[in-house]
């Protein structure tokens, strides 16, 4: 009997999981992938759409394009509810029956939580905003830069901190770095926690060689036009902020009787089976699960990976399901052709531990992305391979 297998977002996890799915089961089975956009950005490339003058339509994929032929479905169409007892997804325009499905919706970004986040800080997330933050990033010259992600539960710190090494770069080359104060915000106890102790004494060590003013375990509640405001009472005057607002899981998932309290997906972290999922065939995967740890795209491949081996295998009544052992691998951007590589197993009591900066790291990022929009996302294991 044939199965329906709904993936619900289409960006690293949904495109994983689908051309995983497609691999691992017969052309009978139906996989249909339900985002409310019909194109994705390929975000990791973003400091280059910043500093480097690249174009972001050469990092965007046309999704009913890309799927075309494919024996996978694409539809847009805007999820507005899941109803748990008939297995169905409602959607703008139609609804959805499924027999298994998979969330990867990705995050909100929660700027209301943040005020005055949307209104005077830049952002390296949204495309939306990107052309505008490249605009002000390059024509700023001098005075107090704040970069960070200080606002409580926002769990991927890579960005902004590309974003003020890259600024660093830049202002040198520029000979302006000495009438620039470069400032890293974090509500965290150290730079990129899942690293372990050695990620943190070697990043605190980078940032003071780079003249950078780093102040962890501090939350910011809210700016103005020219000053940040913190839960201790401080204040701090800038020129220029860049911020990632808080994460809250997106509002269609409100009444599904899945979420957390920040609207996150709770998952069985061995295969991304739902806790809550009442017939026990919804999996999330990637920034929309509830679980503790970070949000990138590297934890989003993997596990996307294993819940499409988990229901192949329920599917196919055998073959082979990988265990999900989260790791922290992580290429940050430092400006000039240079990358800063942190791989580590500090997360799943492992002793794997990597760093390494220079040009390798900077190209081996480049070429991931050349090969997943050339690939069409069909990248196999192949975000495991580039640094090893």
């Amino acid at each position: 009997m044939s199965k329906t297998i709904l993936i619900i977002g289409g960006s690293f996890g949904g495109i994983k999981a689908a051309w995983s799915l497609r691999h691992l089961l017969d052309v009978k089975h139906r996989i249909m992938i339900v985002s409310d956009k019909p194109r994705t950005t390929f975000r990791a490339s973003f400091p280059r759409v910043l500093f480097e003058n690249l174009d972001p339509e050469k990092i965007t994929m046309d999704l009913p394009d890309n799927f075309k032929d494919t024996d996978i479905e694409f539809v847009c169409d805007p999820m507005t509810a899941i109803n748990q007892d008939d297995n169905e997804v409602i959607c703008e325009n139609n609804s959805y029956q499924f027999d298994y499905l998979i969330l990867a919706t990705g995050v909100r970004h929660a700027y209301e939580l943040l005020p005055g986040s949307r209104e005077f800080g830049l952002s390296v997330c949204d495309p939306a905003r990107i052309i505008e933050t490249r605009e002000a990033l390059l024509n700023f010259e001098k005075g107090e830069f704040f970069a960070g992600i200080g606002a409580g539960y926002t769990p991927c710190d890579g960005p902004p901190m590309e974003v003020i090494m890259n600024l660093d770069h830049l202002l040198r080359e520029k000979g302006m770095r000495d009438k620039t104060n470069l400032h890293y915000i974090s509500d965290k106890k150290h730079l990129l926690p899942p690293g372990g102790p050695k990620v943190w004494k070697y990043l605190d060590d980078h940032f003071k060689k780079k003249e950078i003013n780093v102040h962890l375990d501090v939350l910011l509640l809210k700016l103005d036009k020219n000053r940040l405001y913190f839960k201790d009472g401080k204040t701090m005057p800038y020129d220029m902020c860049l911020l990632v607002p808080p994460y809250r899981g997106i509002p269609a998932m409100k009444n599904s009787n899945l979420i957390d309290e920040r609207g996150f997906v709770p998952v069985h972290m061995k295969n991304m089976l739902a806790k809550e999922s009442k017939h026990g065939n919804i999996y999330a995967v990637g920034d929309c699960i509830g679980n503790p740890g970070p949000k990138q795209g590297h934890l989003a491949f993997m596990q996307a990976t294993v819940a499409a081996e988990h229901i192949a295998w329920r599917i196919n009544q055998t073959g082979i399901v990988r265990m999900y052992l989260p790791e922290f691998r992580c290429v940050m951007d430092q400006g000039g052709g240079i990358g800063l590589y942190t791989y580590s197993q500090y997360m799943s009591e492992g002793d794997g531990l990597k760093i390494e900066l220079g040009e390798e790291p900077y190209k081996s990022k480049i070429r991931f992305e050349e090969i997943f929009m050339e690939k069409k996302g069909d990248i196999g294991d192949l975000h495991h391979q580039m640094m090893k």
